[in-house]
């Protein structure tokens, strides 16, 4: 009896300890990306399944520069992934006082954009500390009739590059040669509709000059980590020193450690 009482005692233990593990475990952020077969890049979102959106609208959410955030009006916004075998959609439903108010002499991560953090290897651990060969920065820089992007890969280890380095980080280029987008102006900010083509992150990026990162071949079910960030700049020049920004999950320590992300399970 008393052995029984020892072994009950144990394993409850176990479950005391373990408890805080599952419970962060399903604290992790997720959603949902729907199959989309083909859509008409005009940043209208009629098409999409909007039912899982990544909503980035709260103070907590705010991971640089919190002082000069004025509340969801003022910077908020709700994203949205789609898949298909060929391509990655993106989109957002952003509202803002001051859109697409980017401004070219600023570093990139000064500019008005939007930021998408997104592993392409669905076997990736999700408590990864440190970034992997599949895993991406992409900038996309909000800025009528330009439409920048980069991709910053200062983070991945040397050895996991696979020779696909940082592109674009100087502003000025676009760096995926599938990206299409378009943004339509909504009463309270604007709608922005992309297209990332799965070959951009790999090795058939013409820009990333023989990179040997494989391309990835998505398949409903699939479980990728991944982010959202969106920067604003709500008084240009001067106050450029403090610009709001603000992540879906995490802390500015995203930009380093994986395990910070959400993730996205793509369904039919």
């Amino acid at each position: 009896m008393k052995k029984l009482l020892t072994v009950i005692a144990v394993l409850m233990l176990a479950l005391t300890l373990a408890a805080p593990a599952l419970a962060e475990e399903s604290a992790r952020p997720s959603i949902v990306a729907h199959k989309l077969s083909d859509a008409v890049i005009d940043g209208d979102l009629g098409e999409w399944n909007l039912d899982s959106p990544a909503v980035v609208a709260d103070a907590a959410q705010v991971i640089r520069d919190v002082v000069f955030w004025q509340g969801p009006v003022d910077c908020s916004a709700k994203f949205y992934l789609a898949w298909n075998e060929d391509n990655l959609y993106i989109a957002a439903d952003v509202t803002e006082d001051t859109p697409l108010g980017a401004i070219e002499m600023l570093p990139i991560d000064g500019e008005d954009n939007l930021k998408l953090y997104i592993s392409t290897d669905p076997t990736a651990d999700p408590d990864r500390t440190e970034y992997g060969t599949n895993d991406f920065l992409i900038y996309f820089v909000m800025d009528e009739g330009f439409w920048d992007t980069a991709i910053d890969r200062s983070m991945v280890p040397k050895d996991a590059r696979q020779r696909f380095v940082s592109l674009g980080m100087d502003g000025g280029e676009s760096v995926l040669p599938g990206y299409e987008c378009a943004v339509q102006k909504t009463v309270t900010g604007f709608t922005w509709e992309a297209v990332i083509p799965w070959a951009d992150l790999s090795s058939e990026n013409t820009l990333a000059k023989k990179n040997k990162v494989e391309k990835y071949t998505p398949a409903a079910g699939d479980v990728l980590s991944c982010n959202f960030v969106i920067t604003d700049i709500s008084y240009p020049c001067p106050g450029t020193e403090y610009i709001p920004q603000m992540a879906w999950c995490g802390s500015q320590k995203i930009d380093k450690d994986p395990s910070l992300w959400g993730s996205v399970t793509l369904a039919e």
